[in-house]
């Protein structure tokens, strides 16, 4: 698992590093490395249940790879939508004490272009992840690792 989170680790810190260079001129604090070093994690625990889930059968051997790939991290970025918009409301109908006030409130005050584009992002670097790891696994085991780090000859 250490790889993964590695992977997703330095793609998401240079992500909120990015996004700490683009709000530092309205003074806005924002912690890249606690972010996302938290988000590394969920995600490499997550990638990690994915593989062990469909670890006992090898049904998606009969679709292009792209398709799985594709498929993959539009189920990842449903998942991602659905609990995003879940914590939302939790936390609206925490301040508003209803649920009918909670889902009020999020409608008013949803910022809809800023968590897709966060959702997009991060399924990007789903993408990447999963297309590299099919790359790996057609290629043999450590391939990538000697295609891009070792001494040419």
């Amino acid at each position: 698992m250490a790889p993964v989170v590695l992977f997703f680790f330095i793609a998401l810190l240079l992500i909120a590093v990015m996004f700490k260079l683009f709000v530092a001129e309205y003074s806005i604090e924002f912690s890249a490395f606690t972010k996302a070093a938290i988000a590394a994690l969920v995600m490499g625990k997550v990638i990690a249940m994915l593989d062990w889930a469909e670890s006992g059968r090898r049904a998606d051997s009969t679709h292009r790879r792209i398709v799985v790939v594709a498929f993959k991290t539009f189920v990842y970025a449903l998942v991602v939508i659905v609990l995003g918009i879940g914590e939302k409301i939790f936390e609206a109908y925490r301040k508003a004490g209803t649920l009918d006030g909670a889902v009020s409130r999020l409608m008013a005050n949803a910022n809809v272009d800023r968590f897709m584009g966060l959702v997009l992002l991060i399924s990007l670097v789903v993408f990447v992840y999963l297309a590299m790891q099919e790359i790996e696994r057609v290629m043999g085991k450590g391939a990538l690792l000697r295609l891009f780090f070792k001494r040419p000859a």
